[in-house]
């Protein structure tokens, strides 16, 4: 019997953390296994055997095993996002994001780091994820090298950088600092440097209680709690005055504020999500 449809009350949310990763079998280096997770370092003791519940029929291999993660691409907007470039990285042979003539494809069965990583960059150059200022983490000194050679003369212009992989799990995969946009919001009074309305974060009246997503969606339609960008000197926009401010540019690598700060759209909107889960949920 199918099982009824998820309708609780929920927002979307920029993912603290999300990355799609490469391993690379230890007794067998040819082997590698794309895939995605909110959390390597548990993702790898799964895949290790460490864990008993996880992994992949793929990493379970006799003699496959140990795994360690050389790369991981991280920064995405959503599950789906990394979903999605997870699958295209798989089959890069006939992805739509990698135009026909650039696709780089292996001479043997089993792809190579040289190509792996070339596909990596052509996803990352693509227009669906070149705008989401992904970065890139290695986390082995023979992949770094790779990456740097570039056999395949791929540009990529996004952060890529040699990682230790304990230090960057205890302290990059972490929640998103809000606590200064916080302390913005509880102000009594904020406008918006775009549009000059007042923003109210906290009205006096007592927040409803949403029993269906479609009522949360109903509220927020009306205007109530709407994003906003905070730039670190203090001044407040909606997202949607920013966005219109910034013209046909769709989806932005940055904003200007009216201090002349350069902003991270990605980073602002990931801000924004959680800042306003956490006014709705508090």
């Amino acid at each position: 019997m199918s099982q009824p449809p998820n309708d609780k009350p929920s927002l979307h949310t920029t993912p603290s953390f999300y990355g799609v990763y490469i391993l690379q079998s230890i007794p067998k280096p040819r082997s590698m296994y794309v895939g995605s997770t909110p959390d390597p370092k548990r993702r790898l003791r799964q895949h290790n055997g460490d864990l008993k519940a996880g992994g992949a029929y793929r990493t379970k291999r006799d003699g496959s095993r140990p795994w360690k993660m050389i790369v991981l691409v991280y920064g995405f907007p959503s599950r789906v996002s990394a979903l999605q470039f997870e699958h295209s990285l798989q089959h890069a042979y006939q992805t739509r994001h990698i135009e026909q003539e650039s696709r780089v494809v292996s001479s043997s069965r089993q792809s190579s780091i040289y190509s792996k990583l070339a596909n990596v960059r052509l996803l990352l150059a693509s227009l669906s994820f070149n705008k989401m200022q992904l970065k890139v983490a290695i986390f082995d000194d023979k992949a770094f090298d790779t990456w740097n050679a570039n056999k395949y003369n791929v540009e990529c212009a996004n952060l890529c950088e040699l990682r230790e992989f304990d230090q960057f799990c205890d302290h990059d995969v972490r929640d998103v600092d809000i606590e200064e946009p916080k302390q913005i919001i509880l102000k009594n009074r904020m406008e918006c440097i775009v549009c000059n309305r007042n923003i109210d974060y906290f009205p006096e009246e007592r927040k409803p209680v949403f029993s269906t997503r479609q009522e949360l969606t109903n509220y927020l339609a009306l205007g109530n709690f709407p994003l906003i960008g905070i730039c670190p000197k203090g001044d407040v926009f909606h997202l949607t005055c920013m966005a219109r401010r910034l013209g046909d540019d769709l989806v932005p690598h940055s904003v200007i504020c009216n201090c002349d700060l350069k902003l991270s759209w990605p980073e602002v909107v990931r801000v924004s999500t959680r800042l306003r889960q956490y006014v709705l949920e508090d």
